[in-house]
């Protein structure tokens, strides 16, 4: 049940924080009206410096229809920025408070600039925008602080029963410690045979063949089995005395189940079994269907940027060097799909027949093929693989669905039989122009840390991160870092 709870809370949090914020978006509405009507430093100011605008707001019906438009926009920058995790410190909850202002901002002058609303004050907003950062702030501080004072005084709570003095049972009991906001109890620790029980598994309160008689003579409201594999007839029968009496039940996975990823319970049409569905990829449609979106976004806006840039690159490669100006070669995309990316030729027509001879000179590790010098490269190609421009014909793989903007960078299928089974899971995801290989010095990287550092991004996935990684992208092409 505080599970359940848990979900409302953060749901909860989220409403909260956005009252919270239309508190600050009132208090620096009367503030900036009370500056407006003070002299002084701020007159001085006004005078001398354009943009801060000090004069009086006018009629502030137009602020308050504002702040219909912003409540909504708070509510999703507060759900972006993950504000309403309650178990992380209060250093980390100013971070992201500072995230949600700043993406609300970001929203709030896209709508000014779409909807024209040019009667909004720029002092105002930047007042604004510090009162919300420091209330919310505040406000979650007395909140959270509130509830411990509450549960401390607290009588009773939600009561817990683990089957399993062992170190499995232990460590579910610490983690239900941090649970800040729900006053959970944990009664005690039930053996079950074989165990010889932990040191810190207290008190203890029996076996698990006395647990029906444990449930009838107090108040239970949940059990945890923290064991697996052992005589799973008492355990069935424990499990049993739960259902009967309606005590809720978290069951311990077997150790064959994978501990990593996400794991949902799948209900087919047609088969009357409950199946586990465990992923290491992202599982959110709304977050991927955003990722799609930025996507295509940014594969039209860097099409229509680079547009001269690639009309110059293909001129030069036709003028200097015979030959097709696009490199056609086959990648594997997403869990092994192959598919065709496409790339400004930098290579000289016979550069693959030459491949053979030069691999001794590779100056990489594991399967992939690169060496400083190649002298299969052209004078244009050394050009503009250094500045990257060979990669910009991808933006249209992009925009087929091949690829994205950030992932994996893609492989040759050879390469790919070359993988570790470990390392196949970098392509669980579709393949990125690019990625954190390409942010973090790339040829100078190892293979096996490039891998891990796909993995990474993988497991800790985030449209944030897909949008911090194109920012570094930008210095780290001008820069050249690493590129060859």
């Amino acid at each position: 049940m505080w599970r359940q709870q848990s979900v409302f809370f953060r749901q909860t949090l989220i409403v909260y924080d956005v009252l919270v914020s239309a508190a600050a978006f009132f208090a620096a509405l009367f503030l900036r009206q009370q500056l407006a009507e003070s002299t002084g430093l701020l007159g001085w100011l006004a005078d001398r410096v354009p943009w801060f605008d000090m004069g009086t707001l006018g009629e502030l019906g137009p602020y308050y229809q504002l702040l219909l438009l912003l409540l909504p926009l708070w509510g999703v920058s507060m759900a972006w920025s993950r504000s309403n995790d309650f178990r992380v410190s209060y250093g980390t909850l100013a971070w992201r408070y500072a995230r949600a202002v700043v993406a609300g901002l970001l929203l709030l002058l896209t709508a000014v600039f779409l909807f024209k609303l040019y009667f909004v004050s720029r002092s105002f907003v930047g007042m604004m925008a510090l009162a919300q950062w420091m209330a919310l702030l505040l406000g979650r501080v007395l909140l959270m602080e509130t509830i411990k004072v509450l549960r401390r005084r607290g009588s009773d709570g939600h009561r817990v029963v683990i089957v399993g003095a062992n170190d499995r049972g232990v460590a579910f009991a610490n983690s239900l410690k941090s649970q800040s906001p729900w006053n959970i109890k944990i009664m005690g620790f039930v053996s079950v045979p074989g165990e010889s029980g932990h040191a810190k598994a207290r008190p203890h309160l029996g076996y698990v063949g006395s647990l029906a008689s444990l449930l009838d003579r107090q108040p239970v409201d949940e059990v945890v089995f923290a064991v697996t594999g052992r005589q799973p007839e008492i355990i069935r029968d424990a499990m049993a005395s739960c259902e009967v009496r309606g005590v809720d039940v978290l069951l311990n996975l077997p150790s064959t189940v994978p501990s990593k990823g996400t794991m949902q319970i799948a209900n087919i049409s047609g088969f009357d079994y409950p199946l586990l569905n465990l992923r290491r990829t992202p599982t959110s449609e709304a977050k991927l269907a955003l990722k799609r979106i930025l996507d295509l976004t940014g594969a039209i806006v860097g099409l229509l940027i680079a547009g001269p840039v690639m009309l110059a690159a293909a001129a030069a490669i036709r003028i200097t060097d015979p030959g097709p100006v696009l490199f056609r070669q086959v990648r594997a995309g997403r869990n092994g799909r192959k598919f065709t990316m496409l790339k400004f030729r930098s290579m000289v027509m016979d550069a693959e027949k030459r491949k053979a001879e030069l691999m001794h000179l590779n100056e990489m590790d594991g399967p992939v093929f690169k060496i400083k010098r190649d002298p299969r490269i052209t004078a244009v190609g050394r050009f503009i693989r250094k500045t990257s421009i060979d990669e910009l014909p991808q933006l249209l793989n992009i925009l087929m669905g091949d690829m994205s903007l950030v992932g994996p960078r893609p492989a040759l299928p050879s390469e790919v039989e070359q993988y570790k089974p470990w390392q196949r899971r970098r392509m669980s995801v579709k393949p990125g122009l690019t990625g954190m290989w390409q942010v973090s010095g790339r040829n100078q990287i190892d293979f096996e840390e490039w891998m891990q550092m796909d993995l990474d991004y993988i497991d800790n996935w985030s449209l944030w991160l897909d949008i911090k990684i194109i920012l570094k992208t930008i210095p780290a092409v001008v820069l050249r870092s690493g590129a060859s």
